[in-house]
């Protein structure tokens, strides 16, 4: 009998191992904890209507490399769950909330400030549940935004929880393979997404980036500290100890990048803002 489509993503019984083993790390993990016990407090979106067997058997059959398919944050399945797909929103806020108590509601907006206001094709590479893209749709709303995310899970989220917005797209893809064509947008966004892979993909990502990007397009690039990363025992990071050293202006540098700008977001989170030259 065949599969059913969410039976095709089964946790590994390794996820579980590795959660585990993070769980039982001697370091502390009060941030961690702080995190958990306000994600309840946090206003979570109404997912009871999504038939996700229905929705899933809409997506192609595309392969996930390894590097992917991690339990990332310490989530059986990791970015391919229902899990991750309906506490993301939860989670981010919980997590800005934890940096910037006064601040949170508002980084993702202060983010997309860093897209130039004349811009009128961007692309999100690794959208999650489209948060970043959204802000980013409403406040310039003469361009087409496209938010690309590989997880299926994620993109029915993200699809339901930003259906009113009427220049916001979403589409499976990998964001170091995109379908654009070269030099065809005018600006993309990557936010909290090369933490999550190790390097040679964090490689791939930047030159898709600048393939895509037409000749002075912008890049802005945001992610959470390295220290904040480590802050985090407890959550599973496969690839935290690559992160801990990662040099974002050196990276973007030979991604082929220039005018490399850090901005002053909301520390520990922190965004550069970079140009395809002309």
């Amino acid at each position: 009998m065949d599969s059913t489509p969410s039976e095709r993503y089964a946790v590994p019984e390794w996820h579980h191992e590795k959660i585990q083993a993070e769980r039982d790390c001697q370091e502390p993990k009060d941030r961690m904890l702080r995190v958990v016990r306000s994600m309840p407090e946090q206003e979570a979106p109404d997912f009871s209507s999504i038939d996700w067997d229905a929705e899933l058997a809409l997506f192609g059959g595309i392969e996930f490399p390894a590097y992917y398919r991690q339990p990332f944050h310490s989530i059986p399945g990791g970015y391919l769950s229902r899990t991750a797909a309906a506490g993301d929103r939860c989670a981010m806020e919980a997590i800005y909330q934890d940096a910037h108590p006064r601040r949170s509601l508002g980084l993702r907006d202060e983010i997309g400030s860093l897209v130039p206001a004349d811009a009128r094709t961007v692309v999100d590479l690794g959208c999650g549940t489209g948060d970043a893209a959204a802000a980013i749709a409403r406040r310039l709303p003469e361009a087409q935004v496209t938010a690309l995310d590989a997880s299926p899970f994620m993109l029915i989220a993200a699809r339901h929880q930003n259906a009113g917005i009427a220049n916001l797209r979403f589409e499976q893809g990998f964001a170091e393979a995109t379908r654009f064509e070269d030099a065809s947008v005018d600006a993309v966004t990557i936010t909290l997404v090369l933490h999550e892979c190790p390097d040679e993909i964090k490689c791939e990502i930047l030159a898709e980036g600048l393939r895509i990007l037409r000749p002075s397009g912008t890049l802005v690039l945001s992610d959470t500290g390295q220290e904040d990363l480590h802050g985090y025992r407890g959550f599973y990071e496969p690839y935290k100890e690559q992160w801990l050293v990662f040099d974002p202006p050196a990276f973007l540098r030979d991604a082929g990048f220039a005018e490399s700008v850090a901005k002053d977001v909301a520390p520990p989170l922190w965004s550069f803002v970079a140009r395809r030259p002309a």
